[in-house]
């Protein structure tokens, strides 16, 4: 501690430890100069002692900015004017620093002259906080006047304050109408769980002073008395030091409802009977409720995490799913009938909806499937059905399903340019055995008689019971009458067969008559009469016999009939004749090969055209000893012409469909060559494209077989039918044969000059030999060879011959 020697006042004793140990700065000026200066003091402006200080100008520990002030107040209070003690300013330290500066001056004076003692203190930290404070009280102000949200300020357990949306929100003129009203007055007397309003209203009010921070349901009532109901948020505050409440509160009715509609469904999907699916985008189980697992028998736990695919029962192809999530993808859902499959493999049928439920961005994210097995239902329905359209002995179709089975058979074939045939028939002597065995006999004639019938058509025939003992037949899509008259004398075969009835045989038979769309009638009733009426004229004939309505179809079916019996008779009396067309290469002129072909030589010597024979001989399934026939004497005459000396040329022999389709064909085929000794490089099959393309997998693994075998396999009438390139290349086969009806007329008909052309290029680029047949001109000749076609078939180099004029022509140096 310093002192000037001027100075008239001094410290001793207790006063002077005082002002050395006083924790605020103290100093003493006269004239504005430091006179005195505790320790406090000099810590304060960052001086070393207060030696430092006496004599200096008071000033230069004030800011630069405050000086002026500072000097103003000093020289006032020196006049003895009245000036407020305590002030803040702004100080300055030794080494130029500032700092916020709280300073307490008191002015006295001693014989004569004025002093001032000044107390100081830094209050940096405190107008600091005080700025915070002020900061965050404006803050609050604005998010409280900007929330959209119901806004108070509660003080003791009155409203201060409000902001707009409280007032807007309870539909008050002005927040004047608000402030200074208990929470309960806004409210009705009681809240819903009983307590008044006042009371509870205190008791939320303790609890959040208690624990800073409250949160409660509310019912609140606006101004226009309608309640609603608030989640309520009290938290404890301190606002410009005293003690407050900051409220806010929302108005949760729709989310009540909502709740209450969420607790809804989770009941319903715990308790509904339907199941219930629910899926993510990619189709992954999210959950299923139990009514899904008593349906479908997968417990929750095994479904989930799994796709729908679980429950596929392999009813319905790709193009249905497709179908159905096109539609979900464009409308929304889907609803309808879906075959599924159980845990324990049982096959059910449920109806379904799908509903999709878009996500924040609008597409799908999850998928709702909700069904009902409807297996039950529907096989009641079909049974109630069932009975009403069939026959309850027989099951077969009654006289009003026949009717609209008729009538839409009649539709497809005016569409289609077809026919329709009607077969009625009639049990010959069924009273007769009805009466002597009984009717439960009766009955199971008729039982039998059904299912003879049935088996002797095609699945996509009708057969149906009028009633009594007569049967309806309805034969769609027919060609000719000599196909319906097969089909008559097939089911006349089978019921003349004995029935075991009572323990014995017992042999019946059947009249039928036949009437065909439309040359016969236009309508179903008119079919249905024209039928009946022919059917009475083959009971007049002799029963177990058929009759047309048609005079000229009788007369034709009489015709097919008696070619039948010729042809079986022909292949017992060997009356078949192989004739040979020579196969030549062009480029040599020389015989390549040649096709069998058979022709039919009565007793008589008169031939049978192939177009007059080989129909039927397909018809009755003829056809099938006829062509094993044709490949044993092929072989037959290879052997022949070997032990002639004579070098046997490759023959090529026809297989008909049916045979085509014999299960035994390969090993058939096998046996021959093996009984003759013959190579199967000397034989050829020949196959039209239609027969190859009908069932064109199962044709693969004939063809491989024929091919393992040895056997070269010649794809006949190419371009005429409907083969796929893609099946074509996996065929395997060595040639393709150009059809006569594009080589007619190659010279004048520019597209039956590009298909041979395209044809050719094709074998070129499957390595395939190509022939083409039916070439009768040299014209003809010179284009095919100009394309590239190796190997021709025609008139134009010979007829087909039998076996000793074709060996005859080869000798003469062919």
């Amino acid at each position: 501690m310093g002192h000037g020697s001027d100075v008239k006042v001094g410290l001793d004793g207790a006063l002077r430890a005082i002002f050395d140990n006083a924790l605020d700065a103290i100093c003493l000026h006269q004239n504005a100069r430091h006179i005195l200066a505790n320790p406090a003091y000099v810590r304060l402006f960052g001086y070393t002692s207060a030696k430092d200080l006496v004599g200096q100008p008071v000033i230069d520990t004030i800011a630069p900015e405050c000086r002026e002030q500072v000097m103003d107040r000093i020289a006032r209070r020196v006049r003895g004017e009245a000036v407020t003690a305590q002030y803040l300013t702004r100080g300055r330290r030794q080494d130029g620093t500032t700092f916020d500066l709280e300073i307490h001056g008191s002015a006295f004076t001693i014989e004569g002259e004025t002093y001032i003692l000044a107390i100081l203190r830094d209050v940096s930290a405190a107008v600091a906080e005080a700025g915070r404070l002020r900061e965050s009280e404006a803050r609050m102000r604005t998010l409280f006047d900007s929330s959209p949200d119901p806004a108070w300020i509660i003080e003791g357990s009155r409203f201060v304050e409000c902001n707009a949306a409280a007032v807007d929100f309870l539909g008050y003129p002005s927040k004047d109408d608000l402030l200074f009203v208990h929470p309960s007055q806004i409210s009705p007397k009681i809240q819903p769980d009983g307590q008044p309003s006042y009371a509870k209203a205190e008791e939320m009010i303790r609890i959040a002073q208690a624990r800073g921070i409250h949160r409660f349901e509310w019912l609140h009532s606006r101004a226009d008395e309608s309640e609603f109901l608030a989640e309520v948020t009290l938290s404890a505050i301190t606002l410009q030091g005293r003690p407050a409440i900051y409220c806010t509160w929302r108005d949760i009715t729709q989310r009540k409802l909502a709740e209450a509609e969420m607790q809804l469904a989770a009941s319903v999907f715990h308790t509904t009977r339907e199941g219930i699916l629910i899926t993510d985008a990619k189709g992954i189980i999210l959950s299923v409720n139990p009514a899904f697992s008593d349906i479908t028998g997968y417990s929750a736990e095994e479904a989930v995490g799994q796709t729908p695919r679980l429950l596929k029962s392999n009813h319905h192809g790709g193009a249905f799913y497709a179908e159905m999530w096109h539609q979900i993808v464009d409308t929304g859902g889907w609803q309808g009938e879906v075959w599924n499959r159980r845990k324990n493999g049982e096959a059910y049928l449920e109806w379904l909806t799908i509903s999709a439920i878009p996500g924040p961005d609008g597409r799908p994210d999850r998928f709702v499937s909700v069904f009902t097995d409807v297996t039950e239902l529907r096989r009641k329905d079909e049974q109630i059905r069932h009975q009403a359209y069939h026959d309850s002995l027989t099951g077969l179709p009654n006289r009003a399903l026949l009717g609209d089975r008729l009538e839409h058979a009649i539709e497809v074939a005016q569409r289609e340019d077809s026919q329709v045939a009607v077969l009625f028939l009639d049990l010959d002597h069924f009273k007769v055995v009805n009466d002597s065995l009984g009717h439960q006999e009766g009955d199971r004639l008729l039982q039998q008689t059904a299912q003879r019938i049935l088996d002797s058509v095609r699945r996509s025939d009708t057969v149906g019971r009028l009633g009594g003992d007569e049967f309806i037949v309805i034969l769609s899509g027919v060609d000719a009458g000599s196909e319906v008259a097969l089909v008559a004398e097939k089911i006349i075969a089978a019921i003349a067969q004995p029935f075991d009835l009572a323990g014995r045989p017992v042999h019946a038979g059947t009249s039928i008559g036949i009437a065909v769309f439309p040359q016969d009638g236009g309508t179903a009733e008119t079919l249905m009469k024209n039928a009946d009426t022919a059917m009475y004229q083959a009971k007049g004939a002799g029963r177990s016999t058929f009759r047309f309505f048609d005079p000229s179809m009788n007369r034709r079916a009489v015709q097919r009939l008696e070619m039948e019996a010729n042809l079986r008779a022909a292949l017992d009396l060997g009356e078949f004749r192989l004739f040979y067309q020579p196969k030549i290469h062009v480029l040599t002129g020389r015989c390549c090969g040649a096709e069998a072909l058979i022709r039919w030589q009565r007793a008589d010597g008169a031939l049978v055209s192939p177009a007059d024979f080989i129909p039927v001989a397909e018809e009755t399934g003829l056809i099938i000893p006829i062509g094993y026939w044709v490949i044993e004497e092929t072989c037959r005459q290879n052997v022949a012409w070997r032990a002639s000396g004579l070098a046997a040329v490759p023959v090529s022999v026809n297989l008909s469909l049916r045979q085509f389709h014999d299960h035994a064909l390969v090993d058939r085929i096998a046996a021959i060559l093996a009984a003759y000794g013959v190579e199967a490089e000397a034989i050829e099959v020949e196959l039209t494209e239609s027969a190859v393309m009908e069932e064109p997998d199962k044709a693969i693994v004939t063809l491989k077989r024929l091919r393992d075998l040895g056997l070269k396999v010649s794809v006949d009438d190419f371009g005429t039918g409907y083969s796929s390139l893609a099946y074509l290349k996996r065929f395997p086969i060595s040639t393709i044969k150009i059809d006569r009806s594009f080589v007619t007329d190659l010279g004048t008909d520019p597209e039956d000059a590009a298909i041979a052309q395209t044809i050719i290029a094709l074998a070129r680029t499957l390595k395939l030999d190509v022939v083409a047949e039916g070439v009768e001109t040299e014209g003809q000749l010179a284009i095919l060879t100009e394309m590239g076609c190796e190997v021709v078939q025609g008139y134009i180099f010979g007829r087909p011959v039998p076996a000793d004029d074709f060996v005859t022509w080869l000798s003469s140096g062919r």
